[in-house]
């Protein structure tokens, strides 16, 4: 589903929400809820209002969807990102997991990130201007792997392209386990890619993939 709203603070509002909404919907009815966020620069905002949230935190478990390969104190990392912003406050209370485990080795870091076990009650993702989202991006050799749907391993390295350092990222299948998907985008240039990508399933533009599906509830928040 499409919302669409006339500036940033509306559309974070709304969403802070709604994500709080499905985190008590799920501790509710499970006892427990699975969060997994993106990193980059629009998070934080997101996260500063989340934090603040009425959400039973004590039984959320928080993870990422993708993190560079950095240590976790780098300024690159999702990891800083999400303790500096998301776990203050009220969310100080979730528990969270990293990705990047061993800084000095990556496929020490992927083996311990591939033994999260919990559901996944909300993935909130982000979208590149490449069309990627998580760390799936167009032209990485590991792409028709993390795009596999009968993959299990929940995470995989991607090399990509364009962009600075290995990557530890969620699959499309890990993804598409989530009880709700959520995208936060922004600006026209975006809401163009991702029409373009609305239009067929293309490996040109990862989140193709995302929008095409009809398994999970999956929700679009854009703001100019």
């Amino acid at each position: 589903m499409w919302h669409g709203f006339d500036s940033r603070a509306s559309c974070l509002d709304a969403m802070a929400r709604s994500i709080a909404g499905t985190l008590i919907g799920a501790v509710a009815a499970r006892g427990r809820a699975g969060l997994a966020v993106s990193g980059g620069r629009s998070p934080a905002a997101l996260f500063d209002a989340l934090s603040q949230a009425d959400v039973p935190w004590g039984q959320v478990e928080v993870t990422l969807v993708d993190e560079r390969f950095v240590p976790p104190d780098a300024p690159d990392s999702n990891e800083r990102l999400v303790r500096s912003h998301l776990l203050k406050g009220k969310a100080a209370a979730a528990r969270f997991t990293g990705l990047v485990s061993h800084p000095a080795s990556l496929p020490r870091s992927l083996a311990q990130a591939n033994l999260q076990t919990g559901d996944l009650s909300l993935v909130i993702l982000g979208m590149g201007d490449d069309g990627h989202t998580a760390s799936l991006f167009p032209g990485a050799p590991q792409l028709a792997q993390a795009l596999d749907p009968s993959r299990t391993a929940r995470y995989i390295q991607v090399s990509p392209p364009d962009a600075p350092h290995e990557r530890i990222s969620m699959t499309l299948a890990a993804i598409l386990s989530a009880g709700r998907i959520m995208l936060n985008i922004s600006g026209r240039a975006k809401r163009d890619i991702f029409e373009r990508a609305a239009r067929r399933i293309t490996p040109d533009l990862p989140i193709s993939y995302i929008i095409h599906q009809h398994g999970v509830p999956f929700d679009v928040y854009w703001h100019p």
